[in-house]
């Protein structure tokens, strides 16, 4: 399919008209970059405050990265990649997490407003676009990092990827991979979806910042692909199956094994089993 929104690394283009609140306040747009969350690490020292968020915007990664440890592959404009760097110090550092949710709702939300489609989210952050017959491949991820200042948050770095008009093919992702376009059957213009995320991650944001985190806990949740299903999660130390019951507040899966012991699991690799 062709590509659409050219000119996606146009700062005054993603600007116009956008009426956000809180972001972006600095934008710089890269044609290739190794990683926009390296590039946004790097020049968040130069950055005052009043400068942040920061958004990181590049055509092409040679050094992507996804969850993990994985690379993050895509042809030159065939995805959306960007980075949003920020210093939070109004957040505690156990709530950081909550930042992960919002990209993730946020990324939904813009989604659903370009394509139409019905995005959902594969535990914790992977954004799932549904293929026909009620199977769900992934199109998008997200990456958090974070530095802290003795015991508070001192930055944090929100990396998003998504799959536009190209995904990887069979054999090389661990789960199954769509595109937006492949997904919805008709190009999708990446500048507009650019500027539809920002919007939802600016909404969230402020309801973050205004102490509205419960409602932001309630959105992501109810946007789990994975709870009340069978799945399989790899951990560390292989393979857990079970029955997806919840997540709690903090965000961990809530997993009941086949002989009904309860697993709390806060990081790991989620596949959804067959019926």
């Amino acid at each position: 399919m062709p590509r659409m929104g050219d000119n996606v690394r146009d700062r005054a283009a993603i600007l116009a008209d956008l009426r956000t609140a809180t972001l972006p306040r600095t934008v710089r747009c890269y044609s290739q970059v190794g990683s926009t969350m390296d590039v946004a690490r790097q020049l968040l020292p130069e950055l005052r405050d009043d400068e942040l968020p920061l958004l990181v915007y590049a055509d092409e990664q040679t050094s992507g990265r996804g969850r993990l440890g994985r690379s993050w592959v895509a042809p030159s404009g065939s995805a959306l990649l960007l980075s949003l760097a920020l210093r939070p110090g109004w957040l505690p550092p156990e709530r950081a997490l909550s930042l992960v949710w919002m990209a993730g709702v946020a990324l939904c939300d813009a989604v659903a407003e370009q394509t139409g489609l019905a995005a959902m989210l594969k535990w914790p952050n992977d954004l799932l676009l549904p293929t026909g017959d009620g199977v769900y491949a992934k199109a998008a991820g997200v990456l958090l990092e974070a530095g802290f200042n003795g015991a508070a948050l001192a930055w944090v770095i929100i990396g998003i990827g998504v799959n536009v008009s190209d995904s990887p093919p069979p054999g090389l992702a661990r789960y199954p991979a769509t595109s937006l376009c492949a997904a919805a059957g008709r190009p999708v213009d990446r500048l507009a979806l650019l500027r539809a995320l920002l919007r939802h991650l600016d909404a969230w944001h402020a309801l973050l910042i205004a102490g509205e985190e419960q409602a932001l806990f309630d959105a992501w949740r109810a946007r789990l692909h994975s709870l009340g299903r069978s799945i399989t999660v790899q951990l560390s130390h292989g393979p857990i199956i079970g029955w997806a019951e919840a997540v709690d507040r903090s965000g961990a899966l809530i997993l009941r094994d086949a002989v009904g012991a309860l697993h709390t699991i806060s990081t790991g690799d989620v596949g959804v089993l067959s019926p």
